[in-house]
């Protein structure tokens, strides 16, 4: 009897083992046809982006970092395209309530990896982060404030909070902070981009 459950026991084992090394040898095959040239497989790309990062000898200069607020992107973009002279020279990151999120605790990594990829892949030496009057997702809007002042007091403190938390992360990066405010004139819209220092 106690060789019989010796015998079942090895069985067991041995069928174990059959099982992982057959799923194993499944993957490692399914790894190396999908290494291979396929007809239906654009390998044509791969070749472009690596000599893109092969042959790149200048890298972009700033990552800006902006809210995706409808109201304010299209003026943000000209003001880092033609203002800042970033135009053509920096990554865009636009990111719901701008940078209320790096203050969370909660999303904070969410965003510095992102930051990240930006830093290592195109060698980013300046963070522009524009933060903007009446943000409804970061803030709650205008309302939310007793007047125009405690908003824009509110939001430079979160943006120079934000600057000290990135300079730890990542003390090679000069940041610049920017406040935005739009005011209705003569039927049309005024963008105004306040340097906060």
């Amino acid at each position: 009897m106690k060789n019989i459950t010796k015998i079942i026991k090895i069985l067991g084992v041995v069928v174990v083992l059959l099982f992982f090394v057959t799923v194993s040898f499944a993957a490692v095959q399914a790894s190396l046809a999908s290494e291979e040239p396929s007809e239906n497989r654009d390998t044509s790309r791969t070749g472009k982006y690596s000599r893109f990062f092969d042959e790149k000898t200048r890298w972009c200069d700033a990552l800006v970092i902006t809210c995706n607020d409808f109201r304010f992107t299209s003026a943000t973009q000209e003001f880092v395209n033609e203002r800042l002279g970033l135009k053509g020279n920096c990554d865009y990151l636009s990111i719901p309530g701008s940078i209320r999120n790096l203050l969370d605790s909660n999303t904070r990594d969410i965003v510095l990896k992102n930051f990240g990829i930006s830093m290592r892949l195109h060698h980013v030496k300046r963070l522009i982060i524009i933060g903007h009057q009446d943000c409804s997702i970061g803030y709650g809007g205008s309302t939310n404030f007793s007047e125009p002042a405690d908003e824009y007091t509110t939001i430079c403190a979160d943006l120079k909070k934000a600057r000290r938390l990135l300079r730890l992360r990542f003390p090679h990066l000069k940041v610049y902070l920017y406040y935005g405010t739009v005011f209705f004139k003569d039927h049309q819209h005024i963008y105004n981009f306040k340097q906060i220092l």
